[in-house]
């Protein structure tokens, strides 16, 4: 008499593990693409410190391309680092991320009722000696997209 394993673990054991990696897989594709605010800043400063001004322009919320084009931006922004500071890169360190409400670039400007600011501290070793300048970086939503401006008071 032959006997029968009637036994179907193995089969449950199987189909909780696919479930278990579909739910997983789903949570971690559900965070790709979303960056926070800060991860917008660092991008920035990142294609900033290659010299890849361009790139960094396109991180601009459409405010800031309307107030400097595209090739005024690359075309000034080379020129004061390499020509004036005399250097081809710089290091940055980025403070922590802190939400302002109602927030205005500038007195005439429209208001962003979420932004954040990141302050920004950027280190030049050049040929007059060492210097930082310290910025304050904001990042406000264009449509879905965390997008960079800077104040003008």
């Amino acid at each position: 008499m032959r006997r029968r394993n009637s036994s179907k673990l193995p089969i449950l054991i199987v189909v909780v593990a696919v479930i278990l990696f579909v739910i997983f897989f789903i949570r971690v594709l559900s965070g790709v693409g979303e960056q926070d605010p800060k991860d917008i800043v660092e991008a920035f400063y990142h294609y900033e410190q290659e010299g890849d001004f361009g790139s960094a322009w396109e991180h601009f919320h459409p405010v800031m391309q309307e107030r400097f084009s595209k090739n005024a931006y690359v075309t000034e922004r080379s020129h004061i680092y390499m020509t004036h500071y005399g250097v081809e890169t710089f290091s940055f360190e980025l403070g922590d991320e802190e939400e302002v409400k109602n927030w205005k670039m500038a007195k005439d400007a429209e208001k962003f009722s979420n932004a954040y600011r990141v302050e920004v501290e950027q280190t030049f070793k050049s040929k007059f000696g060492t210097f930082r300048v310290i910025q304050d970086i904001y990042v406000v939503k264009d449509e879905e997209e965390w997008k960079v401006v800077w104040a003008f008071d």
